[in-house]
């Protein structure tokens, strides 16, 4: 019998990296405190009790709860940790270059469940459809970040077009309502034509969502955005054209990506030394860092080890300076407000699932609200780098908190 052939994508290599670090512990890392009993490891989640305030045990496996019965709600904690991938080459002939946090504004489509309305109505009822606030409720954080970076003037051709999918419209007022929301002198305007009620319903309701989106920006940054609703798509009548994928929102923003400068001598986003542009697998390399609720890059390196794999890392004096948390056995931990923090340190805003920057693996569970990312320790290894011999170098992780 011949031999059998395994192949490992990358992210099998990671978890089988990952795998070997927890069973190693961090004390068989490259100068990193050898823990107490490593081979006693408490795996059952931290208890708050309903408080707001407690530890997360850091001993459990990522796809378990770090913590139980977290505030009021008795939310579950766990922990997504993940390889830091952002990062960009240094350019030569430049210094004094500040660390910044790049903020975008996507292409958002609102379709299914995050559409908040009726049928045959046209106004948004947050209220009656929770899935369409979280989204919204994104929507509008996105636009205020942007905004309050400097993004506001940028913004000068946003968009939004509704589309109504082949159903008949009708006079019908819908189960707990006690009449058409039209906001004309008459329901479609006095429209009696399905056609033109059906296109009636794509252009009022892409038109009222952006009523109720302007006003919360303004509520929230002060800033008045201006929204040309487009003319909608209409489906009606045509076979096969039923369904969400024919009844949507989109809304396009003319965003240019925003880059923000936070230069202060003692913030780890300034960066003073210039840069080389080489060659060397294992470089001098601009990476992603999150700290303090904010990203921003910081010059760190690309370090390639023998087998191909890459990792953004800092320099160990960097690292311990800067107070980046390794993420080991019992931490404390707190909500304060929307705020979360452990050891002190800021992780950043709660936010409901609907914002998430990403698609996380939850086992098949739901989670409601997620925060994040924070830089931490993944380990420490000597490197060759460019330019700069060896080095002692701290591999980075993202890690993310989702409340369940």
């Amino acid at each position: 019998m011949g031999k059998k052939i395994i192949r490992l994508n990358e992210t099998d290599i990671e978890n089988i990296v990952r795998k070997v670090i927890i069973e190693q512990g961090r004390g068989d890392l490259v100068g990193a405190k050898r823990k107490k009993n490593k081979n006693k490891r408490d795996e059952s989640s931290s208890n708050w009790g309903g408080k707001d305030e407690g530890t997360l045990n850091f001993d459990i496996v990522q796809t378990e709860f770090q913590a139980v019965n977290v505030g009021p709600e008795r939310f579950s904690i766990a922990m997504h940790n993940q390889v830091t991938k952002v990062g960009k080459e240094i350019p030569g002939e430049q210094t004094n270059v500040p660390g910044g946090e790049d903020i975008t504004l996507d292409e958002f489509e609102i379709a299914g469940s995050s559409l908040p309305y009726a049928d045959n109505m046209v106004k948004p009822y947050f209220d009656k459809y929770p899935d369409a606030q979280s989204v919204f409720d994104g929507i509008v954080t996105k636009f205020v970040n942007y905004i309050n970076a400097g993004g506001g003037p940028k913004l000068t051709n946003v968009t939004i077009k509704g589309s109504a999918d082949s159903a008949r419209p009708t006079l019908d007022v819908p189960s707990g309502y006690s009449q058409l929301d039209h906001p004309d002198s008459k329901p479609y305007n006095g429209e009696t034509d399905p056609f033109k009620m059906n296109q009636y319903l794509a252009d009022k309701r892409a038109e009222e969502y952006a009523n109720v989106l302007k006003s919360a920006i303004k509520e929230k940054s002060g800033f008045d955005l201006t929204i040309k609703v487009l003319p909608g798509d209409n489906f009606y009548g045509q076979e096969g054209k039923r369904g969400e994928e024919y009844r949507k929102i989109i809304l396009s923003p003319n965003a240019e990506v925003l880059t923000v400068s936070t230069p202060t001598s003692t913030d780890p986003s300034t960066t003073t030394t210039p840069g080389e542009k080489v060659t060397f697998p294992s470089i001098p390399y601009y990476v992603a860092y999150y700290y303090n609720g904010k990203g921003v890059y910081v010059k760190g390196y690309k370090v390639v080890e023998g087998g191909g794999n890459k990792f953004m890392a800092i320099s160990r004096e960097q690292a311990e300076s800067w107070g980046t948390p390794i993420f080991d056995g019992q931490m404390s931990s707190e909500i304060k407000g929307d705020k979360f923090y452990i050891d002190g340190k800021l992780v950043g805003t709660i936010q409901p699932k609907g914002t998430a920057p990403q698609q996380f693996s939850t086992m098949g569970r739901e989670f409601s609200y997620w925060v994040g990312p924070i830089t931490n320790i993944r380990a420490f290894r000597n490197a060759q780098i460019e330019g700069e011999g060896e080095v002692t170098t701290a591999y980075l992780d993202d890690a993310y908190f989702l409340f369940y």
